[in-house]
């Protein structure tokens, strides 16, 4: 193979042996479109297209390698094995034809299909002429028809590539935009999630929202905007503070989720900043658990920062804010910092979150709740999780120093 040509395209980088695979069998895809424009993944993501037996060699490859196997359309014959880092789909060519399927497919970049046997590249619909344009242009009407959520997928790929839409492909997106309430909002949530997650795709997300693609689904996001623009400015300013936050705001919300913090803080700037229309909004998009609590989260910390305008937060202020946020806090800040608040009223908070040792930040218990409980004689209930809480915050006020002193304190309260 030419050494030209990135790894993506190399067997040998494959969880697999090509010998392994029937022939034909074609790499279709973004791996074929990233690979040609060099761009690079952290998880790849491997789709093939064969001729016949697309789930029987995929089986067969999950049980040879011991990988996961998922079946994800017997009806079309597309299943999923699932390595190391590295997901590859299989999947029957539509009219088992490759050309034909190349031809239902969405954008002419994500239509070329790459013949490892042959080591040559099959292009009947000029996707690399697009990729040297840098333009996502669709196959057809009809093919984004036929999937509305191709339409999302189209603005969402033109910011991860830095492309612009064709006119004909732009308008034709746009006329079709209603289409979207046909597709499940869980697919429209998972495009939502890569497009967030995609820096410095402000532009693309408000011209995402003019065509009417996710206006419907964020009933006051047109107002927030402007501070979203401003959004990645301020999180590299926060980088220059300290490069933690950097790394912080790059990392994942949880290892599960593809969203990072910076991320979910982009998508909490749409949602309604009141807590229960936000709330709503995050049910009828079927967000998970963790996503719903960090956006609501960040709201509620956005508001509690908002008296800092006019004056300090109180120490009792503080904990609550810092222990309602957790790793958002970042989150939080670089919102703030969107919004127009100064570094002169933020840096106080800052410093108490880059300090590990930090009594408001990171507070330490005197006691434990069981140890509360034996000195007071005192059985489980809701009062003792009161009584720590009101022990911690007279700790942070300098009222409590030792444990003699928390318990005194807690007898009193009692």
């Amino acid at each position: 193979m030419s050494d030209a040509l990135p790894d993506v395209f190399s067997p040998a980088r494959w969880p697999f042996e090509l010998s392994q695979l029937p022939q034909p069998a074609y790499l279709v895809g973004g791996a074929v479109r990233d690979g040609l424009v060099g761009r690079t993944v952290t998880d790849l993501d491997l789709d093939f297209v064969l001729l016949q037996d697309a789930v029987k060699t995929a089986r067969t490859l999950a049980q040879y390698y011991g990988a996961g196997f998922v079946l994800l359309d017997a009806e079309r014959q597309i299943a999923r094995v699932v390595f190391k880092n590295i997901t590859v789909d299989f999947a029957q060519a539509e009219g088992n034809s490759l050309e034909q399927d190349l031809r239902r497919r969405d954008f002419t970049v994500n239509a070329i299909a790459f013949d490892p046997f042959t080591q040559t590249f099959i292009d009947p619909n000029k996707g690399q002429e697009d990729l040297q344009r840098r333009l996502i242009k669709m196959i057809s009407p009809e093919n984004l028809q036929d999937d509305p959520l191709r339409l999302l997928r189209g603005y969402r790929q033109a910011a991860q590539l830095g492309f612009e839409i064709e006119a004909e492909t732009k308008a034709t997106i746009q006329a079709l935009a209603p289409l979207l309430s046909r597709v499940a909002v869980e697919r429209i949530r998972t495009e939502l999630v890569y497009l967030f997650n995609t820096p410095n795709a402000t532009d693309w997300i408000q011209k995402a929202w003019d065509v009417g693609l996710i206006s419907p689904w964020f009933k006051s996001g047109n107002q927030q905007f402007q501070h979203l623009s401003q959004m990645d400015l301020a999180a590299t300013q926060l980088g220059k503070i300290n490069p933690q936050f950097s790394q912080e705001l790059s990392q994942g919300l949880r290892e599960s989720l593809k969203i990072s913090i910076l991320g979910i803080a982009k998508l909490s700037c749409l949602f309604n900043q009141n807590l229960t229309l936000a709330e709503a909004e995050l049910l009828e998009l079927k967000f998970s658990k963790i996503e719903l609590k960090s956006i609501l989260a960040i709201l509620k910390g956005l508001s509690q920062i908002y008296p800092l305008k006019t004056r300090a937060l109180s120490l009792r202020e503080q904990y609550f804010l810092f222990q309602g946020l957790g790793i958002l806090f970042p989150a939080v800040i670089v919102r703030a910092m969107a919004a127009g608040f100064s570094l002169d009223h933020l840096s106080p908070l800052i410093n108490r979150y880059l300090n590990p040792h930090d009594p408001i930040a990171y507070p330490q218990l005197l006691l434990t709740g069981n140890e509360l409980m034996e000195a007071l004689k005192l059985r489980p209930s809701p009062k003792i999780g009161e009584l720590l809480l009101e022990i911690q915050l007279g700790q942070i006020e300098g009222k409590i120093t030792t444990i003699e002193e928390a318990i005194a304190f807690a007898q009193q309260l009692l």
